[in-house]
């Protein structure tokens, strides 16, 4: 064997192994990941919501859930927290964010999910959206047009709460919905 022929074999099998590992690596990101819930449930993040750096030191995990519909690039943050206070205050607060909307994709879902309470939440229309403050506090507002929100609180049986939240363009949210309930429903799993 030549020194030429040797060294295209070497190139040859050098670029199927390039190429092995970047097909390999493509399923490596597409892994789901398992958020634990007070160490008593864990939810299945879907793999097509790619982890990002929370905005907000109260919150646990941060996901981007993204759609190829509307502008490019456009997506919707998906955040996990514990968190305390009244259900149904909760759920009139994250109310209180939108203005407008359709009134028939206004609801709230209850169900029991194993020792799990769960109630889903769904609003949509002008989104308030808090820079700075928290739900709580001051800082500057701005006006989110065509937004929504599918939420979820978990219930535990010992009465703890467990928020997370898809806030984004309605359409983001209105395609990855499906996909974010299945990861609700994965805490009984």
């Amino acid at each position: 064997m030549s020194r030429r022929s040797f060294l295209n074999q070497i190139t040859r099998c050098l670029a199927i192994v390039a190429l092995a590992t970047t097909f390999q690596n493509s399923f490596a990101e597409e892994k789901v990941v398992e958020v634990n819930v007070f160490g008593a449930g864990s939810l299945e993040v879907p793999a097509s919501f790619k982890k990002v750096a929370p905005k907000s030191s109260i919150i646990e995990h941060e996901f981007q859930a993204k759609t190829g519909e509307g502008k490019e690039g456009e997506t919707a943050r998906v955040t996990f927290m514990a968190a305390g206070g009244d259900v149904k205050a909760n759920i009139q607060r994250w109310k209180g964010q939108f203005a407008g909307g359709k009134a028939e994709d206004q609801k709230v879902e209850e169900m029991k999910l194993g020792n799990w309470q769960v109630y889903i939440v769904d609003v949509n229309g002008s989104f308030a959206e808090r820079m700075g403050g928290g739900p709580f506090a001051g800082g500057k507002v701005i006006n989110r047009e065509n937004y929504a929100m599918a939420g979820a609180i978990l219930v535990h049986p010992e009465g703890r709460k467990y928020f997370v939240k898809m806030i984004g363009p309605a359409a983001v949210v209105k395609a990855n919905r499906k996909s974010f309930v299945s990861m609700i429903k994965s805490i009984n799993e």
